[in-house]
């Protein structure tokens, strides 16, 4: 037993520095390790170096010293030629730390021009074994003068055994460094694999973790990802399409469906503008006209619920137009229905429908506040004022729906009749936006209607919002009620744009050409008027 002393206490030794020489650079690998990959700066990137080389280096280090201390300080009496094999050991380390300063550096020049690094961190993994095995068996036969042949022979036989015995294991591997050095899948990814759909959490030697949408991890074999048809929805664009299919009566042109549908689908925030939503005639069938509606987004894992909020949009798109989506029926049915439709929509509102609007328009700003004498009562009598309702018309809007856009032509104008609109104004040279809320009773739009400038402000939905809608024609109604209303109107105008003149100056999207005449009272005056001479212009 004593003479197998020296050589325990030896390879204690070896292992007492590695054990200590890990414990003083936790902090450092730790911190490298966290940063993934390095920051700019120098501070940061000397850190970050020092990260990746302290382990290798501080055995280096505390080597010799320990070496020292144990032979004199503690008379441990080492085995003959120990000088060799500790030569041997400092050799390994030498390159070790040699390696991976070099893949550090390499990283860091890669992380500084913007690139990620052309190698995996896995098959670095791989690559620094071999390398590192093959170091040893070097030292050992060239400094040590080891034979190392029944060594390369037992490794041989043993490599057999354990790919046998593993295959299963080792077909991870295999497919994992193939996903890598193609760069398939990378962590961050949207992917699906085969039935599989997530983002790309972690890839290892042998699995590829994914979180789907309803936050559940699920574990990959490396194997069966290779094995699978694999659909990567975040390179090299997150770009995709989204398809919806539409039914529509025969009696709604094809022309105003897909117009409808293609505006219910820019009001909803994912949906992008370029690519613009497109809409066709796929189908005739015996109930009605299918139709598919494509748009595109960059959020194509959130498809349900951005798919349910254009759905929903073409919903209130198509109330509000009066379009009907039909349901199968028999055709002597659907044509007793469809003419019962038309016949409805050419029929005056009914009273109680009637009653209402008057009743909403007669409570509004419009009627209230502008529209009154210098005493302060409405210019209007209930008769006029119903005679003018007839021509109107309630819409719904939805939450989060845009009414209209900042900068868009206006031909309408609306009264709040329940529910609270949200509008945004925005300015140029880097003025926060202006945001704020209208309530029921108010009327909004009327200034583009009233002066032809574009829309000063965008207005979305608050939540279920019903409006009245009065539109180019309603309006011309308006103006031929009573002679003194376009003066009045003009008039009310004006003064608003000359107060808020400042602000319309730092609009954005308003067209300033011609705007300051626009906005003078006798040149409003004489749009009005063109109103009441021409209806509809």
């Amino acid at each position: 037993m004593d003479e197998y002393l020296p050589v325990i206490v030896s390879v204690g030794l070896f292992l007492a520095i590695i054990f200590i020489s890990f414990l003083l650079t936790i902090p450092l690998r730790q911190w490298s390790a966290r940063r993934g990959a390095p920051e700019k700066g120098s501070g940061s990137i000397l850190k970050y170096l020092a990260g990746r080389v302290s382990l290798a280096l501080v055995v280096l280090i505390v080597s010799q010293p320990l070496f020292w201390l144990a032979r004199t300080g503690l008379g441990i009496q080492f085995p003959l030629g120990m000088t060799i094999y500790f030569q041997g050991w400092l050799a390994f380390w030498a390159v070790l730390f040699l390696f991976n300063f070099i893949e550090a550096v390499s990283l860091q020049i890669y992380s500084l021009r913007g690139c990620s690094f052309p190698i995996p961190s896995l098959l670095r993994n791989i690559l620094r074994f071999v390398f590192l095995l093959i170091v040893v068996f070097v030292i050992l036969r060239f400094a040590l003068k080891v034979d190392i042949s029944p060594l390369l022979a037992s490794t041989a036989l043993l490599t057999a055994v354990i790919g046998f015995a593993l295959q299963g294991v080792l077909g991870n591997l295999l497919s994992g460094m193939s996903l890598h050095l193609t760069r398939s899948i990378m962590p961050g990814d949207w992917v699906a694999v085969g039935e599989e759909e997530g983002r790309v959490v972690r890839t290892n030697w042998r699995e590829t973790r994914l979180r789907t949408v309803g936050g559940h991890t699920i574990v990959v074999p490396n194997s069966l990802v290779a094995s699978e048809v694999i659909q990567n929805l975040s390179t090299p664009t997150p770009l995709r399409r989204h398809e919806i299919n539409v039914g529509a009566s025969y009696s709604d042109a094809p022309g105003d469906v897909i117009e409808a549908m293609t505006k219910a689908a820019l009001g909803v925030e994912s949906v992008l503008g370029r690519p613009k939503p497109t809409a066709y005639v796929t189908e005739f069938k015996d109930y009605g006209i299918n139709y598919v509606l494509r748009y595109w987004t960059k959020h194509y894992h959130d498809r349900v619920p951005i798919d349910g909020d254009v759905s929903r949009m073409i919903w209130y798109e198509f109330k509000r137009r009066g379009i009907e989506i039909p349901f199968p029926m028999s055709d002597k049915l659907l044509n007793d229905f469809m003419a019962v439709v038309y016949r409805q929509r050419k029929l005056p509102p009914e009273d109680g429908e009637l009653d209402r609007r008057s009743r909403v328009l007669a409570g509004s700003e419009l009627i209230s506040e502008f529209l009154t004498d210098r005493e302060g009562k409405p210019l209007l009598g209930y008769e006029e004022i119903m005679d003018l309702a007839s021509s109107l018309k309630f819409v719904r809007y939805t939450d989060k729906e845009i009414l209209f856009r900042q900068g868009d032509e206006g031909d309408d104008c609306y009264i709040v009749v329940s529910g609270m609109l949200r509008g945004r104004i925005e300015y140029r040279d880097g003025v926060p936006p202006q945001e704020f809320e209208i309530s029921t009773g108010a009327l909004l739009g009327e200034m583009s209607l009233i002066t032809g400038m574009t829309r000063t402000a965008t207005i979305i939905g608050g939540g279920e919002v019903e409006l009245l809608k009065i539109t180019t024609d309603a309006f011309a109604r308006l103006l031929a009620l009573r002679a003194e209303i376009p003066e009045q109107l003009s008039r009310l105008a004006a003064d608003r744009a000359a107060k808020n003149a400042a602000g319309l100056e730092r609009l954005k999207s308003l067209k300033k050409d011609g705007l300051v005449e626009s906005l003078k009272r006798e040149n409003i005056l004489k749009r009005l008027l063109h109103f009441v001479r021409t209806p509809g212009k």
